[in-house]
């Protein structure tokens, strides 16, 4: 009985992908606060990173943002 060697790049490559936008989401909540002035702690780079986010945010909790 032959074993035959098979990649594992293609398994693994596609679990990152699919944790990326978990991850994205998580971190979104994590440094956002709604209602705030600057709403997220930490750098300025984050508001145009999770601007994507935010306006979806907005959308599904508009409550939260007054």
């Amino acid at each position: 009985m032959a074993l035959t060697t098979r990649s594992r790049a293609p398994l693994i490559a596609a679990i990152v992908l699919l944790l990326l936008p978990i991850l994205y989401g998580g971190s979104y909540l994590a440094l956002v606060v709604p209602g705030a002035a600057m709403p997220y702690r930490g750098v300025e780079p984050a508001r145009s990173f999770f601007w994507p986010l935010e306006q979806i945010d907005r959308k599904v909790r508009p409550a939260e943002w007054e």
